[in-house]
């Protein structure tokens, strides 16, 4: 059994700690350690996701094996300025205070970023010109990036255009999007294509337009369709009955539309494509 021992260094939950802080610990595995309560919170047992304070002390416990045939990514493609990885479940594209992110196994930079529970292609930059070249062309919509999604639920029109409004909550690091415009709030658009049925479920394509934090689980479940093994905006009752705890959400190809003054112009008609696990 294992025993590892963290210091809270800015405001957090256990999930968050956790996740940030152990290769493979993702949501399967934090869900775990909560159901045994093989999580101390300042010496005291908890069953579940709690907030952090910083200064709180934390432990947890795990067998030896419980994180060892996990493998936190692998190398697409890579050449003197650009790397593409593959992102597996459980690990932090990059954080300030977690020590376990794919920055820091990498040792480049990160230009965008994926959920911890989300797989698929990520983009690094190996240098300075092409982290500018890559934001630049991220900030004009000159990289698209498609997902496919594994939902409860049907698409009634496809392909379909959703819009609206999306608010992050702070305090719980969630968000929640409004058809109508709020203080605070930001403007999504998504894209979403019915692929085909899988079993009980949807496969769907989805594009988001605009890149805000959780948009595309978010917009989902504001139509009720939920991605399958979703812990935070999936509906539970279903991944209970279907025996379902892995996010069913992939990040499976990237294109890029540079232009033709930038540094990685060369990359223009190259796509980038990768396959869910799940399917």
């Amino acid at each position: 059994m294992k025993t590892q021992t963290f210091t809270v260094k800015q405001r957090t939950t256990v999930s968050g700690l956790l996740k940030a802080n152990l290769l493979g610990a993702g949501y399967v595995f934090v869900q775990q350690v909560l159901k045994r309560k093989d999580v101390k919170v300042n010496g005291a047992r908890v069953s579940r996701d709690v907030p952090l304070n910083v200064g709180d002390v934390v432990q947890v416990y795990y067998a030896d094996n419980a994180l060892k045939s996990w493998q936190p990514y692998r190398m697409v493609w890579k050449d003197h300025n650009v790397a593409v990885v593959f992102k597996s479940q459980g690990i932090e594209t990059s954080s300030l205070t977690g020590e376990n992110t794919l920055e820091r196994l990498l040792g480049y930079t990160a230009v965008h970023r994926l959920d911890v529970n989300t797989e698929g292609l990520v983009i690094f930059a190996k240098n300075t010109e092409a982290e500018e070249a890559l934001l630049d062309a991220f900030a004009n919509g000159q990289v698209q990036k498609t997902y496919l999604a594994l939902c409860f639920g049907i698409l009634k029109k496809s392909p379909v255009t959703l819009t609206g409004y999306l608010l992050k909550d702070k305090e719980t690091g969630t968000v929640m999007i409004d058809k109508e415009k709020q203080p605070g709030a930001l403007s999504v658009k998504t894209v979403v294509e019915f692929v085909r049925p899988k079993g009980e479920f949807s496969l769907l394509k989805v594009r988001p337009l605009t890149g805000r934090t959780h948009q595309i689980r978010a917009h989902l479940a504001s139509i009720g369709l939920y991605i399958v093994g979703d812990g935070k905006y999936g509906k539970a009752e279903l991944n209970r009955l279907y025996h379902q705890n892995k996010q069913c959400l992939c990040a499976t190809e990237i294109e890029f539309a540079f232009e033709p003054q930038s540094l990685l112009y060369y990359l223009n008609g190259r796509k980038f494509t990768a396959e869910p696990t799940f399917i």
